[in-house]
């Protein structure tokens, strides 16, 4: 190459990005995070409640529920007696509910046997 042609091709000019094409960039890669970032604390939020749901055995159904009740039965049963005191409180407690709730549980009782009857 002669040093004239040197010059000709030195001089070409850059490609420079206009200011509409740099804010659409800022703007996808902007939209880019923001997904990604949902799509982690949705993905993270979802797996927590999950497991949570899991260790609950009130919101599993069938074996589940039933083996859970089989083992706090088992538990209870074996368990220490209550003191007298706190027996003769309970005992008061119940049965002051159910004075106070008996016309209602029997109206339903009533109710019950006069459409069987039918």
């Amino acid at each position: 190459m002669s040093a004239s042609e040197m010059g000709k091709t030195a001089l070409k000019p850059s490609f420079a990005p206009s200011p509409l094409t740099t804010f659409f960039i800022k703007l996808a890669a902007v939209t880019c995070a923001v997904l990604v970032f949902f799509y982690v604390a949705f993905t993270l939020i979802t797996g927590f409640i999950e497991e949570r749901a899991n260790e609950l055995a009130i919101l599993k159904g069938g074996p589940a529920f039933w083996g859970t009740m089989e083992e706090k039965l088992y538990k209870l049963a074996s368990g220490p007696d209550l003191p007298p005191e706190k027996k003769e409180k309970i005992v008061s407690a119940l049965r002051t509910l159910s004075v106070r709730y008996k016309p209602y549980v029997d109206a339903i009782a009533s109710d019950v046997k006069s459409q069987q009857q039918r």
